[in-house]
């Protein structure tokens, strides 16, 4: 959240309107810019209601904000695998010296202590049912500001071979195949789904149509990034080929058509033409 912050200082300074583009885990950070600039100082809530360049529109792309049924899955199995793993240590412990013993826990402590492991287990929180009750209940957002998504459902031609345990997993897990290998259509939206207050009521009212279910996977906004996990399988079929750009001009396009995005008149600088191309809403999803 923080740094999508920066982003929109260093948008501001081009005196542009601007938008919010979330993939995936993105969305809730998004979300959580939002609600942070919103509830802070009034310099932070000038950065989302500036009379020139403010905040007008978002998209979600396969939205986690609602989670995921594999945050709660995967929980409940590190719990399960701690247990294992203590009681394999304890039997271990007659076997081995003492020295060892302690070496072994001050490594493991070490690596669960280290900046990458907590950072990942805190941007984790969100996919878990208390992380996400906990930032529904608090949030705050704009109450004006149109909301465009893009949800997806797997079908089996449109599954990456990478992708098809963690997509049998999660049917398994949650006894419902509609979902696009990481979160379930209904949840993949704007707005809380399990948490009903105030703010969630604006932002379903904010929500354009919660849009069309595109048949594709989780990974379709994806090129260079999964080149190394593509298959022959996958090339064939064209599982990564699909069109990149449906997954953000149909939202310029809505905002555009209702006069929520405005065309720049003209180009005459560097500047103006980067500033003009931020207003159409043409940023690189990535």
């Amino acid at each position: 959240a923080a740094k999508i912050e920066d982003a929109i200082e260093t948008v501001m300074k081009l005196k542009r309107p601007y938008g919010l583009l979330g993939y995936s885990q993105g969305c809730a950070n998004a979300l959580t810019a939002e609600s942070l600039l919103l509830s802070g100082s009034p310099k932070q809530q000038d950065l989302l209601v500036n009379e020139t360049c403010p905040l007008v529109c978002r998209q979600l792309l396969f939205s986690a904000g609602n989670g995921s049924m594999h945050g709660p899955a995967s929980d409940t199995k590190m719990q399960r695998l701690i247990v294992m793993g203590e009681e394999f240590f304890k039997y271990q412990q007659g076997y081995f010296s003492r020295a060892l013993t302690s070496s072994v826990l001050e490594l493991l402590n070490n690596i669960m202590d280290s900046a990458p492991f907590q950072k990942i287990i805190g941007g984790a929180q969100s996919m878990l049912p208390d992380g996400c009750r906990a930032f529904w209940r608090e949030a705050q957002h704009l109450a004006h500001i149109p909301t465009c998504t893009m949800r997806g459902i797997m079908e089996e031609h449109t599954t990456p071979e990478a992708l098809e345990m963690l997509s049998s997993l999660l049917t398994k897990q949650a006894g419902s195949a509609l979902h696009d290998s990481q979160v379930h259509f209904y949840d993949a939206v704007g707005y809380p789904v399990y948490i009903h207050n105030r703010n969630g009521r604006l932002l379903k009212k904010c929500a354009i149509g919660d849009g069309a279910i595109q048949r594709t996977h989780h990974w379709s906004p994806l090129s260079d990034e999964v080149e190394f996990v593509q298959t022959k399988k996958d090339v064939s079929r064209a599982i990564f080929e699909c069109a990149k750009d449906r997954h953000v001009f149909p939202w310029v396009d809505v905002n555009v058509r209702f006069g929520i995005i405005k065309y720049a008149k003209e180009v005459t600088t560097e500047q103006d033409a980067v500033g003009m191309e931020l207003t159409r809403g043409t940023q690189n999803p990535k």
